[in-house]
């Protein structure tokens, strides 16, 4: 459960001990980013030093200038902008006249970019190899897409449902969005420019 800084503040006031070393990420997160609390104010309110306040922030990338937390204040304070920003990207997604370079786009970001790579560049796989296995991402990243531009949600789950018990001795799943994360902030910062010229322009 998260709490608010000021229900923190009335945990304390009661006797409660909070404990610095069992703050999660997301509790942090929770006052610096979405209630402004400064660093000074959380150190006071959990027996810390600042420093030890920013050492953590800084270990958890819980920073105001993250692409996460600029998409958040982005959103946040041009909401009907975001709104027909979002709304555009995902008719432009789902027109299937983008489905191959959409395609060749995900293959790039799920596959060509990771671990294969270095493969590729050791020599464990060679040029031949690269397009063969780049070709089937591709092929079956766009067979996915017209089956969602078509609508058809049925093939999709029954596939799922028969395939989801291989990998089940797996990892659990990591939500891996560090790379969209900095394209969008590399974007916003153009989008910011683009914007800056045109006020210098008019």
């Amino acid at each position: 459960m998260l709490y608010t800084y000021q229900e923190l503040c009335e945990k304390k006031d009661k006797g409660e001990i909070l404990n610095w070393d069992n703050i999660t990420k997301d509790q942090l997160e929770k006052l610096f980013i979405d209630e402004h609390i400064p660093n000074s104010m959380i150190a006071e309110l959990y027996g810390v030093s600042s420093s030890k306040v920013v050492n953590k922030r800084n270990k958890w990338d819980i920073k105001i200038n993250s692409a996460k937390y600029l998409y958040k204040r982005f959103e946040e304070n041009n909401l009907e902008t975001f709104k027909n920003l979002n709304q555009d990207s995902k008719e432009r997604l789902l027109d299937s006249s983008n489905i191959d370079w959409i395609s060749k786009a995900l293959t790039h970001y799920i596959f060509r970019n990771g671990p294969v790579e270095d493969m590729h560049a050791n020599h464990q796989l060679s040029q031949e190899d690269m397009k063969v296995l780049n070709k089937y991402m591709v092929n079956r990243i766009a067979g996915l897409l017209k089956l969602v531009n078509d609508g058809k949600w049925l093939k999709i789950e029954l596939m799922l449902s028969f395939l989801k018990n291989y990998g089940v001795e797996w990892d659990p799943c990591e939500y891996d969005t560090e790379e969209i994360d900095v394209i969008f902030k590399h974007s916003l910062g153009i989008w910011k420019d683009d914007e800056k010229e045109e006020k210098v322009g008019v």
